[in-house]
This record gives structure tokens, C-alpha cells and sequence, in this order.
């Protein structure tokens, strides 16, 4: 700091910016008039005790007063922070008002109506279920999402209530059964992060391989029919065999990322034709494409479609091989780079 050139002006400018005289600003400080002449004639500096108390009267930083200039970061900074809570502040405002207008319409119109309560309790509870997700995390400052989701699992429990209130039946037993089963995995996956938080990745893609069929399992207690063993857990395990395959790629394979992304985009353009084989494996009745229509590339040219199999898809097909090969071979070559040179690298520690 030029403390001849620059910190009595610059404590004379903030002085005038804060609308202060020098008697006012000494009385604060409870110093006397002279003293804040001095600094600001550059004859003398105010005593490091009262430092803090200066910065506070004038509306700037220690750094900025060291510095005898405004520290713009630290203002931008401030500024983005003010806009950041004015925005916050008016998403929760207008839903505030948004909520409150809805309750109070819909109240007045079941009333003046029907003259009772019986769809508003539907209102409100949905209103309770978005509240969840819109409003109660700007509210939460601690746990803020098992307190989020606990809202929205007892939100989404008594909106399922006061449709079967509304509509009688007794749908209502399979439709907790249900969405006690959907919610779990949700609450799953953060009991993992909050009570384990190791390998949360693969015990949360774990805890969904079980998740799926016994939610499918919870439904077929409540419809019956053949169709759990016939075709809804062979389709979810060739499902969850894909998204494991690809997992796996990305998580384990100590590889650089060209060459996971050449696995995985393999991986996605065989599940098509491999997911077509199995859906005419299982369900007979139904006209899909076999593997072997997709390699039929001489159609292409022919623009002809096979056993009414479009030939755009073999196009489709064959641009995503392609692409496939293209990542592939980009992701081997940076490998054996990567290889040779910690292999050099090695080579020099040990020369």
C-alpha cells in the first residue's frame, strides 16, 4: 500500500460515500475530530484496536482497508450472493402465494358446491406432496433430504388415502403396497449413503437388483396372472444384466475414457436386437424383429425393408457399429500411449 498517495483519499472517499462528516465518523469510532483528519492528510493511521470498527463504519473489508482499494471480487461475490437470496426468496414467495391461492379456491368451491369437504382433502394432500420438493428444502437448513423425502412419503401416503376416501374400493390396500415398495428404494439408497457411505455406487445398483423384482413381485400379488414368471422378471434381468455390463465398464475397467465409452455404447447398441430376440422368446404372439434382421446391411442399399422390418433401423444399426468401433479403436491407441509412457516413466525412476 502508497500510503502517502492513496489511503488518506481513499478513507476521505468512503467516508463521503457513507454520508459521514468527520465528526460523525469520530464519534463512532470515539475518537476525536483531528484524529480523522490525520488519516485522511496521511499524517497518521488509526490504531489497529479500532481497525474493526472503522471497516464497519465506512462498509468495507480489512482486506480493503490494508489495501486502500475496493476489492471488486469480494463485491461481486456479495452481489451474486444478494441476487441469489432475492431469487430464492421470490421462488419461495410465489409459491407461497401459489399454494395458498389453491387452498383457499378450492376450499370455497368444495363448499359452495357440494357443500362439503370431500375432493378438497385430494388438494390439499397433492399441494402437501409438491410442497415436498418446491418449498421444504429451502425451509430444511440440517438433513435436509431424508426430512424432504420422509415429507414426501407421508404426503404421497395421504393423497393415496384421500383418493380412496373420495372414491371408495378396495384398491387402496395394493395402492400402499405399492408405493411402500416404489419409496424403498429411495430410502435404500440413502440409508447406504448416510450409515455406510462406501461403495455407495454399487451397493445402490445392488440394493435396485433386488429392488425391481420384488416390486414387480408386490404388484402380482394384486393383478395375478402368469405374466410375473413368464415375462416380467426375464425382461428385468436382461435389464439389469445391461445396466451391470455398463456399470461395470465405467466403475471397474481400469481403462481410459474412450475405451469405456466404446464398451458401453456396444453394450447399448446390442441390447436392441438382443432385447427384440428376447421379447419374441417370450411373448410369441408379439411381431418383433429377430438379431439377424438388424445385420442385413445389404438392405440398405436396397432401401428395402426385412420381414417388415424397416431398413431405417439397420441404418440405425450400423451407423452405431460404426461409432462403436470408431470409440473403440481412438480408446486403444490412448491406451497403449498411456501404457508406454508410465512404462518410460518407470524406466527413468529406475535409471
Amino acid at each position: 500500500m502508497d500510503a502517502k498517495n492513496s489511503f488518506g483519499q481513499y478513507i476521505r472517499s468512503k467516508r463521503l460515500t457513507a454520508g459521514l462528516t468527520q465528526r460523525e465518523l469520530a464519534g463512532q469510532l470515539h475518537v476525536t475530530e483531528s484524529a480523522v483528519s490525520k488519516w485522511e492528510r496521511d499524517m497518521s493511521y488509526p490504531d489497529v484496536s479500532i481497525i474493526p470498527d472503522v471497516c464497519r463504519a465506512l462498509s468495507i473489508t480489512e482486506h480493503e482497508f490494508f489495501t486502500a482499494c475496493d476489492d471488486e471480487k469480494e463485491h461481486a461475490q456479495q452481489r451474486e450472493a444478494e441476487i441469489g437470496r432475492r431469487v430464492t426468496s421470490a421462488w419461495k414467495w410465489f409459491f407461497y402465494i401459489s399454494y395458498g391461492i389453491a387452498l383457499v379456491t378450492c376450499f370455497v368451491c368444495d363448499l359452495a358446491i357440494y357443500h362439503t369437504l370431500d375432493w378438497f382433502w385430494i388438494v390439499l394432500a397433492s399441494l402437501m406432496l409438491a410442497f415436498s420438493f418446491t418449498s421444504l428444502p429451502l425451509l430444511v437448513k440440517k438433513e435436509r433430504l431424508p426430512i424432504c423425502l420422509g415429507g414426501a412419503t407421508g404426503s404421497l401416503f395421504l393423497l393415496l388415502l384421500a383418493c380412496w376416501a373420495y372414491t371408495g374400493g378396495t384398491w387402496v390396500l395394493g395402492g400402499l403396497a405399492i408405493t411402500a415398495a416404489c419409496l424403498a428404494l429411495p430410502w435404500g439408497v440413502w440409508a447406504i449413503w448416510r450409515f455406510y457411505g462406501l461403495h455407495v455406487p454399487p451397493l445402490s445398483l445392488a440394493l435396485l437388483s433386488v429392488w425391481l423384482p420384488a416390486l414387480l413381485a408386490v404388484i402380482w400379488l394384486f393383478t395375478g396372472g402368469d405374466w410375473l414368471w413368464t415375462a416380467a422378471l426375464p425382461i428385468a434381468g436382461f435389464s439389469l444384466a445391461f445396466v451391470w455390463a455398463g456399470f461395470a465398464a465405467c466403475y471397474w475397467l481400469p481403462v481410459n475414457g474412450w475405451l469405456k465409452a466404446g464398451v458401453i455404447a456396444l453394450l447399448v447398441t446390442f441390447a436392441v436386437p438382443l432385447g427384440s430376440w428376447l421379447t419374441v422368446l417370450l411373448l410369441p404372439g408379439q411381431q418383433s424383429s429377430g438379431p439377424a434382421d438388424y445385420f442385413a446391411f445389404a438392405r440398405i442399399f436396397t432401401r428395402q425393408d426385412v420381414n417388415g422390418f424397416s431398413w431405417i433401423n439397420v441404418l440405425v444399426f450400423a451407423l452405431m457399429l460404426l461409432v462403436c468401433a470408431a470409440l473403440l479403436l481412438a480408446g486403444a491407441v490412448a491406451e497403449v500411449r498411456r501404457r508406454r509412457a508410465g512404462q518410460a516413466r518407470e524406466n527413468t525412476k529406475e535409471g
